[in-house]
Order: C-alpha cells, then structure tokens, then sequence
C-alpha cells in the first residue's frame, strides 16, 4: 500500500485513537494519514497539536527542537518559530470545535473534512462520542442529582454527530469506540445501542428523522474487530462488538464496545485482532519508569515526607495490624528513602526511562529524560494507607478493598459507611497490581489517585501521568500539554494507542485485500 488514506478523528481527546493509525508503518510506508483531530477542550488540542507537529517528520528524522522543546530548553513559539510549515500544518489539521452546537460550527466542521478528505473517496472516520450519559457509573451518578431526566440529556444524542458526517462524506470505514455500558443504556424506552446500530447501517434514514433529505448514498455493514458473528444470520450480537483490551497485548483490564463499519460497496471485511498468549502485567511497563516519592499536601519537605510515612508506626491501630502485614511495612520503613528523583516532574525529569516491555513501542533513544513523570501531593494520613494498602495488597491474592483497612486507618467520609455497607465503591483504595494488568485507567484519575496505588510501598503514592499513559501504551515521547489535572483526563479519556495500531493493521489489510478484488471484477 504505497498511498496515504485520509483519516478523521472526532471526539479526538489527546488523540489516542489517531496514534494507532499514524503509527502504523509497512516496507517504509504509512498507509493512513490523521489529517484533521476535531476536539472541543483546549489542554487536549495542544496536546494533539504538539504531536501532528512530532507526525509531521514521521517520514524523517524527528527535529532536536522537538526535544529541546518537551525538555523546557525552549517554549512552543520557538518550536513553531524553528518549523513554519510544519507548525502551520499541524494547527490546520487540529480544529477546536464541538459538535452538536450551532449551525456554523456545523458548516466549519464540514468545510475541514472536505478539505482533509481533499474528494478521496476511500477515507477513514475513527473517534466515538462522549461516554458519561452511557457509562454504568456515569448513570448512577445522573440519578442521584435532583430533577435529573436522561430523556433530556443530550449527551445520548451526541452519536448522530457522527452519523452527520458519515451521511455527509460517506467514509469507506468507521471505527466507533465507547463504553461497555453502551450496550445496556436506555434513552426514551429503547436501547441505545439498538438504535445507534440501526442508524450505523442505514445513515440517510437516520437522518431523515430529523428532517434531512438525502438522496443517495450508503448502507454500512457492522463487524466486531475481536469475532467473527456470533449470530446464525451472520451479523454480531451486542456482546461481540466489546473489546477486552488485556488479550491484545495492553497491560490495563480495559472493555470497550469498538464497532467497525464497512461501506456497502466495499468487498472485503475486516479479520478479527489476534489474541496474545500470556497477558501484560502492570509491572513490565511501570517498573523501567524512574522512582518518585509522593509529596506532602502540606509543608512539603523531603525530611519531612521520610518523618510523616514513619509516622504510621505510631498511631493507635498499629497493633490492630494482622501481623504479615506489619511485617512487610516495617521492612518498607527500614528501606525508606528519599528518592533522588523528588516528586518527579511535570514536565521533564532528567533521568531517562526503561521499558521491559514493547520498548520498539514506547522507547526513543533521543529522549533524554522522562515526561510527565511528576507525583501528586497528598495528606499525612493518606500516605499511611497508601503504604498500607500495597504491603497488604501484596498478600491478599484478590483486589484491595476499603474494609481490609484497620478501622482507625479508615477514610472518614460519607462513602467509607456506604462502602462498608452496601459494597458501593467498597474498591475506592485500589492497588495497581504487579503480577496482572492493571484496572481500567479512567478520566476520573484527574480528581484523586486512590484507585491507582502504586505497589511500591516505598513511594507511598498514587501514579504519575506517565505511569497511567504506559498502561495506556502512550509512547513515551508523546507529550501531554495542560495542568496535571488535564493531562490525567486526557490520559483517562483515550483509546490506547497500541490497540489501535492493531485495529489499523485489520483496516489496512481490508483496504488491501477490497482493492484486490475490486481490480479482479473490473478485469473481469
């Protein structure tokens, strides 16, 4: 494949989705080429920018002021300065812009994809909705705020977005991504994922609901990217469209609903991902990354962290303690040091990182240090059950949960009761386990860490950006613009790049092999 296939990814978020495709290299080629990310949030467009800057060079050698610039050596002006045409083109291609506002977003929305798509007629549609008004604990939060109705919330609408665009410029593919919950939401007494795989497949009368008349086009086929159909028609039940990330190949327990639509004149389809043998453990891709220590919420000093985390040996439940427990955090305290690294950096710390996994993936040779690497601050107390919760996890053989703290080491807040309850959120503390994949990596990771505890006792703290981005198989040059808290959401929100380079590979390879027949008929 010796061309360049036009791709679109909206809903971008930092552009997870889009590095898959960008990434995916044959015999020196690229077939696919993200030329437009639309995006509604700021920190994530900068950060998609900064990258369609990095892709700009892909066919080369990356620039030094790429890395002079993620390094802090110069601002992004300069960077841009150093590059114009490059800078010019990786702006174009990244458009700040929501879908589903006014009309003349609507117009300028368009306007970019019929640019980016420049007439081809085989192009690639990848990105998916938002996800709240679908996800299982995004709709047990909706129903407890007061005069909240799901039959008004036009999040569930936010798919026909999608479907505008596919009615509009008839992509050769989609790939749709969202949620696990998608498969059991309602909205107005039907399932809505009945209603979006009935709008997938037949666009045009899905839009002439809402009073658009279009007078040709295409109907789409749905495959599931992990199957072949379950169903004795031939087409995929709703479970089959899940993605359970861990079997490919992503250390991170992950399921998605990923559905890949085929236009209807297009011959070939695509052939389910390969599973892999032996799933990735946390630990292969958090333990090359440098040691930081947490940092302490209030009067941060390194001598004063070391005294606050031995401090757990002196409060009153220390003997309520089971005692492997106490064995273990007593060995974690003689070994307690500050480490040379701090609390890390939030932009670049100086001190490279390793990979004991797909380091061909996330390794670059040119990058000198670690990026985004920086801890949060947290409370005195909260570094105790830190500590205790990866000496205790270390032993338990099962997830770590609020009630295996002593209760004088318990959170005093309203969820610990309903917790010990109820077993609602009983996993708020959880560690990120060394001999499994991890948990799913979330956008709510940008409010607090204390669902991912990292296993070394001795940093006492929750991950880092750049840990979360290594379960979501993020290179480690990609580089997060914004605060912190936009760099997690960012991380939270994404498709893992090293699942999509795998989808990308199927799209390829269907692309190929329609091209193939479609030439075999027309010679015939």
């Amino acid at each position: 494949m010796n061309i360049h296939i036009p791709v679109v990814d909206v809903f971008a978020g930092c552009g997870g989705l889009g590095e898959g495709f960008n990434a995916l290299e044959r015999s020196g080629e690229f077939p696919f080429d993200v030329r437009l990310c639309i995006e509604k949030e700021s920190a994530p467009i900068r950060t998609l920018q900064t990258r369609a800057f990095y892709h700009q060079f892909r066919e080369s050698a990356q620039p030094d002021c790429y890395y002079e610039y993620v390094s802090g050596e110069i601002d992004r002006n300069e960077l841009f300065r150093r590059h114009l045409q490059e800078a010019d083109e990786a702006n174009r291609r990244c458009l700040q812009a929501e879908l589903g506002g006014i009309e003349e977003n609507e117009e300028r929305i368009n306007g970019s994809v019929r640019q980016a798509i420049a007439g081809a007629k085989d192009w690639v549609l990848i990105g998916g909705p938002p996800c709240q008004a679908y996800s299982t604990i995004g709709r047990a939060r909706n129903a407890t705020v007061k005069g909240y109705n799901p039959d008004t919330d036009v999040r569930f609408e936010l798919y026909r977005e999608y479907i505008k665009i596919i009615s509009t410029h008839w992509p050769v593919v989609f790939v749709m991504e969202n949620v696990r919950g998608l498969l059991s939401a309602s909205h107005k007494n039907q399932l809505i994922f009945d209603r979006i795989s009935a709008d997938l497949q037949d666009p045009a009368s899905a839009l002439a609901l809402d009073g658009i008349s279009i007078s040709d086009g295409y109907g789409y086929r749905l495959y599931s990217i992990v199957t072949k159909p379950s169903r004795l028609d031939g087409t995929p039940s709703p479970p089959d469209f899940v993605v359970k990330a861990e079997n490919y190949g992503i250390p991170q327990a992950r399921h998605r609903v990923v559905i890949v639509g085929v236009r209807g004149d297009v011959l070939a389809e695509p052939e389910p991902l390969a599973t892999v043998s032996d799933k990735v453990d946390a630990i292969e891709v958090l333990d090359g990354l440098p040691p930081v220590r947490s940092g302490l919420s209030s009067q941060d000093a390194p001598e004063r962290w070391v005294q606050a985390v031995n401090k757990i040996a002196d409060q009153s439940w220390w003997g309520e303690i089971e005692p492997s427990v106490r064995d273990r955090i007593t060995d974690a305290l003689s070994k307690l040091r500050v480490p040379p690294n701090g609390c890390g950096s939030l932009r670049f710390l100086d001190n490279p990182a390793t990979c004991n996994y797909r380091l061909d993936w996330f390794g670059d040779d040119r990058l000198l240090g670690t990026l985004n690497h920086e801890a949060r601050t947290h409370r005195e107390d909260d570094l105790w059950r830190y500590m205790y919760a990866a000496c205790c996890a270390d032993g338990l053989g099962r997830p770590f949960r609020i009630s295996d703290f002593p209760p004088g080491l318990r959170p005093n807040h309203r969820s610990t009761e309903s917790a010990l309850n109820n077993g609602n959120f009983a996993d708020r503390f959880s560690v990120v386990p060394k001999d499994a994949p991890s948990r799913t990596v979330v956008n709510h990771i940008r409010k607090d860490g204390h669902y991912y505890i990292h296993y070394d006792p001795s940093q006492c703290r929750s991950l880092t950006v750049r840990e979360a981005a290594r379960l979501q198989t993020f290179p480690d040059n990609y580089f997060f613009e914004g605060s912190r808290t936009d760099q997690y959401g960012q991380v939270g929100n994404a498709v893992p790049p090293l699942l999509s380079y795998q989808i990308a590979e199927r799209v390829a390879d269907l692309l190929e092999r329609n091209r193939t027949l479609q030439n075999g008929q027309s010679d015939s």
